[in-house]
């Protein structure tokens, strides 16, 4: 599908597994020093803040993407114009979103964590990933993530050594956001301007406008991952310090998914535009792809999720194992989203993901709030994973209107292999509480995907495809 596609796979999962890696160390470092409270604490700060992140995009950074990769003749948005948009509604969204943040939370320190994390509004406005994601030259991003992730780990470990140090956090966090933020217009390629001489509001509101449906739907689509720790939050925050661990852990997983982020939607666009007909074999083979991926990760996740928040996060943390087995199945289903996100953006049908980002909104509130009020964290977990299916569903039903692709073979066998290899796992009974059974996990991964292949879900070419891109 992309030229070199195995390349830049590498440097792209390289940088995000890189600074994925430090962000993981850097969430067990506070949930260990912090404890479940003020871990919680740290959760509903930067899932508040990242609702008032979206409102600083409203989708012009994916639609910069989309536009630097195309040619500069067709591009209706020049990189200045897409930058000091986002600049102007850093500045616009921050103080309104902490008079709202200081509304909702009356105690201390959360009023205070969740106020200082929208600090982060202007740093975040100041990224260039979109940039270099469009122009497809992603040695930058490795540097500014492996910089930015390594300044905070080393902040981190400096200066938080008690839980007294919680309202350190977010000032620590929004400087190693800024910092790697302006290395990044070091890489910038001599034509492209960021001048803001010349702009002006009229520009930019047609930007917003542009954006504003692609905006709209991430939104609604981060709510499967955004609003479950708040509601978990409101009822207690150890809660949601229990919930946000066990994310840490998936974040991890989702590295694949930030690799579809970067080379995925630019290759798309070029193929749903000029090669339509190439564009149903291509996707049908990252589909099985994604699907076997998913189920390799998520099957030994599944059965040693006690062992691994003991191992990460330490005992406390191990009443978090059944979200952590649940949240797991979620990660794998988003990489089958992801794939139909991408499509439709890539095939600018953005009004089309608008429509199945606002409905799987509505259904995952009403899943959180029910889940929640019922089964508390457990409930939490499983609205996420619920939603998440429907999100599928509904992205998937949408992009049968753009292209036709047959995945139900490869995501049935998916499912029996998982199924086959969970319930060996129970009759079996295996320590799932010790680390020392951990190594059987890649044993897991491997057998999940030989079945995979035995069954006919995965193909050796499709394998082979993917090394030779």
């Amino acid at each position: 599908m992309v030229r070199k596609l195995s390349t830049d796979a590498l440097i792209v999962f390289g940088a995000d597994a890189g600074a994925r890696l430090l962000g993981f160390l850097a969430a067990a470092h506070l949930a260990r020093t912090l404890h479940e409270d003020g871990f919680g604490a740290i959760v509903i700060g930067l899932s508040f803040l990242s609702y008032a992140l979206w409102f600083v995009d409203l989708g012009i950074g994916t639609l910069g993407t989309r536009e630097l990769g195309r040619p500069p003749a067709e591009r209706l948005y020049t990189p200045s114009q897409i930058l000091w948009t986002r600049i102007a509604l850093g500045f616009l969204v921050m103080l309104p979103a902490a008079a709202v943040a200081a509304l909702i939370y009356h105690a201390e320190p959360l009023r205070y964590v969740v106020c200082a994390y929208l600090l982060n509004a202007v740093p975040y406005a100041l990224t260039l990933e979109w940039y270099f994601q469009g122009i497809q030259r992603y040695r930058p991003l490795v540097i500014s993530r492996t910089v930015s992730a390594a300044l905070y780990l080393g902040f981190l470990y400096l200066l938080v050594q008690q839980s007294g140090d919680l309202i350190r956090v977010p000032w620590l966090y929004a400087a190693s956001t800024l910092l790697p933020a302006l290395l990044l217009f070091l890489f910038t390629r001599a034509g492209d301007s960021f001048s803001p001489r010349g702009l002006g509001i009229r520009q930019s509101g047609r930007l917003v406008r542009s954006a504003s449906v692609i905006g709209a739907g991430g939104i609604a689509a981060q709510t499967v991952q955004l609003l479950p720790p708040l509601v978990l939050g409101a009822y207690s925050a150890a809660q949601a310090g229990l919930l946000g661990a066990a994310l840490r852990i998936v974040a991890v997983v989702l590295i694949v998914d930030r690799v579809f982020a970067v080379l995925f939607l630019p290759a798309v666009t070029r193929h749903l535009g000029a090669r339509r007909q190439e564009a149903g074999p291509a996707i049908e083979r990252v589909l099985r792809l994604v699907i076997a991926a998913g189920v390799a990760l998520a099957v030994p996740i599944a059965i040693y999720a006690p062992g691994i928040m003991r191992l990460v996060f330490g005992a406390g943390y191990e009443a978090g194992a059944d979200a952590l087995g649940i949240t797991a199945w979620f990660a794998a289903i988003t990489l089958v989203n992801s794939v139909f996100v991408y499509g439709l953006i890539g095939a600018g049908a953005e009004r089309a993901f608008f429509r199945a980002a606002v409905a799987s909104a509505a259904v995952t509130a009403v899943f959180t709030v029910a889940g929640v009020y019922f089964m508390g964290l457990a409930g939490a977990a499983l609205a996420m994973t619920a939603s998440e299916v429907v999100v599928v569903l509904l992205t998937w039903s949408e992009f049968r209107r753009v292209l036709r692709v047959r995945w139900a073979r490869p995501l049935l066998t998916a499912v029996g292999v998982a199924a086959l290899i969970l319930g060996a796992a129970s009759l079996l009974h295996p320590d799932r509480a010790s680390p020392a059974f951990l190594w059987q996990g890649p044993l897991a991964a491997l057998l999940a995907v030989g079945l995979t292949i035995a069954l006919g879900g995965l193909r050796r070419e499709d394998i082979i495809w993917v090394l030779k891109r």
